[in-house]
């Protein structure tokens, strides 16, 4: 959508609760996320006639100023997916019921478009699911790790599913490949993390001590060699938590570019690992909403299976 003339819009039931960003990247699907971006930080856009920040989640009766912006020709062109991709989201579909759709994204698969992907798994979900009223990402997990993804399909779906993943009687659980032979039971790490850099990749994460608090809880699952598959359950969720917090320990991710080890990366390629061996298992929520509670199990993709086969036989 683009707009030619600044408009006064209402915000309803159906969007209460929602991220100010979030509402414009709705408002506007074919514009890119630097100029909504850039028009907040601007003040073109307001909400009952006061500049908000990103963060700010708008109210029934807020007032919200669209400002004119216009399609170009860096705008994202429409998704449009061929039967065969529409064939294979499908297939990655672990539960669907009315309120939720959870998949076992692989690994590759952006959880939504931006830095150089023209469509992720939203974009495609509502391509293939068009009739489909509402559909939203309750939760993201980075491009190169594959598992447990949940998509509302209501605003209070979203709302119940994201108060979920904060309490504490949720349970988010990953499996692992590090370096090195990491022999703990439930250790708990608890670096502080911040932003470092931002690029085109995203931003990248440090331990420092202006930073959010972060909590990963690991536990050795079996010693292969020189590696270690891991669990890693986390109790907070900021970017790139897992990856920093095992190589802030010595033990970082086998076939993480970011933060890993590049001659250890470069050895498991050797042996066919082509992607970061982290995967989003199993995931807990409790519903409060709708008070019920869910447990979704992603099982290891085959490709990571093969490669603890290979270190088993190896010794």
């Amino acid at each position: 959508m683009s707009v030619k003339k600044t408009k006064l819009v209402e915000v309803d039931e159906h969007h209460a609760g929602q991220r100010i960003d979030n509402y414009l990247l709705a408002y506007f699907t074919k514009v890119p996320k630097s100029r909504i971006y850039r028009a907040l930080r601007n003040g073109e856009v307001r909400v009952n006639k006061k500049r908000v920040k990103p963060p700010y989640r708008v109210k029934i009766g807020d007032i919200v100023r669209i400002p004119p912006i216009q399609d170009s020709e860096s705008i994202q062109k429409s998704v449009v997916l061929d039967d065969q991709q529409v064939e294979q989201l499908e297939k990655l579909i672990l539960f669907e019921n009315e309120h939720l759709l959870v998949i076992n994204k692989p690994s590759g698969l952006a959880a939504h478009s931006g830095s150089g992907d023209r469509w992720g798994v939203i974009e495609g979900f509502r391509y293939s699911r068009e009739h489909q009223p509402f559909l939203e990402l309750a939760h993201r997990i980075d491009k190169e790790t594959s598992g447990c993804l949940v998509l509302a399909k209501s605003r209070r779906a979203l709302l119940d599913v994201q108060s979920s993943l904060h309490a504490e009687n949720s349970v988010k659980q990953y499996q692992l490949l590090v370096k090195g032979r990491w022999q703990v039971n439930r250790y708990v790490c608890e670096h502080l993390l911040e932003k470092q850099t931002a690029s085109q990749a995203g931003p990248k994460m440090k331990s420092g001590d202006q930073g959010k608090p972060a909590k990963t809880l690991f536990t050795t699952r079996e010693l292969l060699g020189q590696h270690s598959l891991m669990m890693a359950t986390i109790e907070t969720g900021r970017t790139h938590q897992i990856r920093v917090h095992a190589q802030l320990e010595g033990h970082p991710v086998a076939g993480d570019k970011r933060y890993g080890d590049f001659e250890y990366n470069r050895s498991l390629q050797k042996l066919g690992l082509k992607r970061m061996f982290l995967h989003a298992s199993f995931l807990k929520l409790e519903l409060e909403d709708f008070s019920q509670t869910y447990e979704f199990v992603a099982p290891l993709p085959g490709e990571l299976k093969q490669i603890c086969r290979q270190l088993r036989q190896s010794g």
